[in-house]
């Protein structure tokens, strides 16, 4: 298995950086078991991560970190997560990718998933992944899409978490996908860690060559972070 460009992220470190409970993510990503009836019932997980899952030392990629971003923006809109397991294995067949979630063509209405759908040329409609018809409601984009760079194939290939207009980047063919600050190519964790040893904004600025905006953006980010 190679991770080279892929990005890789420990389960604590992509919680802090999504802001979700690493339990949650945990059920997301192995499934669970529950009791009801004093009966024992399995929930299958909601996407397979790409290197699999380990327990002990569970890693996931970049395109996992989008997965959960999504879903849980599909949760917050109020689709149940038995209706997003259901369309992402619809959605794995129709648009033949294992991150169904991590390509462009996905959207939500708040109670289904949809696919955009080429179904002749210059004319595209949205098929529910869950019903196979074809409906064209008022659809919702989360904004999440104006914080994601997408490559020629469609996937997720940058995610700005607090939006274009600030310099923090996650790419995963950088520094392992860690947040940096993508003018510099220096991790935000790293010029946090120096500024909570009393190092001052001014020091960490001529130790990295910064600017002194751009620590400050660092500092915060990654202050909202650990809070």
């Amino acid at each position: 298995m190679t991770y080279f460009g892929k990005g890789i992220y420990t389960l604590t470190v992509a919680a802090k950086i999504l802001k979700m409970d690493q339990n949650k993510m945990r059920r997301w990503i192995k499934g669970y078991t529950y009791y009801k009836n004093m009966e024992c019932h399995l929930r299958e997980p909601l996407f397979k991560p790409e290197f699999g899952y380990d327990p002990n030392d569970t890693i996931i990629s970049f395109l996992d970190i989008i997965e959960l971003l999504f879903i849980n923006t599909f949760i917050g809109y109020g689709v149940p997560p038995q209706r997003i397991r259901k369309a992402a294995v619809a959605a794995s067949h129709s648009l033949n990718t294992s991150h169904p979630f991590a390509i462009r063509k996905m959207f939500t209405d708040g109670k289904s998933i949809f696919a955009e759908i080429a179904q002749k040329d210059k004319d595209k409609s949205l098929l529910d992944l869950l019903t196979k018809q074809y409906q064209f409601p008022a659809i919702i984009k989360p904004t999440l899409y104006e914080c994601i760079d997408f490559n020629s194939y469609d996937f997720a290939q940058r995610w700005w978490p607090l939006g274009k207009q600030e310099d923090i980047v996650l790419d995963p063919s950088r520094n392992m996908g860690q947040p940096i600050l993508n003018k510099y190519n220096v991790r935000t964790d790293l010029i946090f860690e120096l500024y909570k040893t009393n190092r001052s904004i001014e020091e960490i600025s001529d130790w990295y060559e910064l600017d002194p905006n751009s620590v400050k953006s660092a500092i915060s980010f990654e202050s909202g972070l650990a809070a």
